[in-house]
């Protein structure tokens, strides 16, 4: 039997065996990536340029202000810790970590808990749900400083809120003029401004739930609640970690709301870290005390984020 060579484009088959083409000499063998390196960072140099800019930079900088007495208008003194010492003897320091830790508490369970029923909701049959999660969201993506001048005016005293129970026989509530009530405006407000985001999150989250799962519970004979307890919370486990961790972050840095509708009264009692911090540096041209005051809420902010990551080991389910 006499074989026969065939040319081929990948090789040659020479009695009987398969060879490969010598590569030609002088030509550059690519990259796994099709490219130079340095198109790779070409990509990446404007963020990381933005985040050493406008985020390292300025930490770095408030950090360095914090030892120092440093006003808005120049003039910088070393002063070591005195400032930070100063904070835990400053009332209005303290009773601002006491209404932001206050707005915490009420804010992060509800804004989770109302995310999470609206998009289980949602995940039901029903018509325009796809319109409904539009208009949940649409508040998460307006100016969070015209909503909150918006609602101000709402729930003046003499504003549409108070007009409406007048008309149907209800006194009118100081809402704005009334520690308690001014503070659950702020969390209010807070809460329809926010709450779209996560529910989109968490929506996707129990999209991405088989129903096979839920079926074979159902056969199971598993009711409603040991479904939600025992399938789909675990489940979805990792968004809810996800949008708890940022919706922390943001409940401990919140200042809008409160700069806006009350302005921190009446009598400091919406009085936030953040708006403390702004008026310290800005009205009290206290640069120095106020990046202090940046420097703890930091701290703080860090400790509860890293609490939550060394907690998810307990309850987030990634399989």
């Amino acid at each position: 039997m006499t074989f026969v060579s065939i040319d081929r484009a990948e090789g040659e088959v020479t009695g009987g065996s398969v060879t490969r083409p010598d590569r030609p000499r002088g030509r550059p063998r690519r990259r796994p990536l099709g490219g130079p390196r340095w198109v790779g960072w070409a990509f990446v140099l404007p963020g990381l340029v933005g985040l050493v800019v406008f985020i390292v930079v300025p930490q770095l900088a408030s950090l360095v202000l914090g030892f120092s007495d440093s006003t808005v208008l120049g003039g910088t003194e070393f002063t070591g810790w005195e400032n930070y010492a100063r904070l835990f003897r400053d009332p209005q320091f303290l009773n601002s970590v006491l209404v932001t830790a206050i707005f915490v508490l009420v804010y992060v369970p509800a804004n989770i808990a109302i995310s999470l029923a609206m998009a289980m909701w949602l995940q039901t049959r029903i018509a325009g749900r796809s319109w409904l999660r539009v208009i949940f969201l649409i508040p998460a993506l307006s100016p969070m400083v015209a909503n909150a001048a918006v609602f101000r005016l709402l729930f003046q005293q003499d504003g549409a809120v108070n007009q409406a129970l007048a008309a149907i026989g209800l006194a009118p509530i100081p809402w704005l003029s009334d520690g308690n009530w001014a503070l659950a405006v702020v969390i209010g407000v807070s809460l329809w401004q926010s709450f779209g985001y996560n529910m989109i999150v968490l929506g996707a989250g129990l999209d991405s739930i088989s129903p096979d799962v839920i079926a074979a519970s159902r056969i199971d004979g598993a009711g409603r609640f040991r479904r939600l307890f025992s399938i789909t919370l675990p489940l979805v486990s990792p968004a809810l970690f996800f949008t708890t961790v940022l919706t922390v972050i943001g409940a401990w840095s919140t200042f809008a709301q409160a700069y806006v509708i009350t302005g921190g009264g009446p009598g400091n009692s919406t009085m936030t870290i953040m708006l403390y911090l702004y008026q310290t540096a800005f009205s009290n041209n206290q640069l120095g005390y106020a990046s202090a005051i940046a420097t703890v809420l930091f701290v703080i902010i860090a400790i509860f984020t890293l609490f939550q990551l060394w907690g998810q080991k307990k309850w987030v389910h990634y399989d």
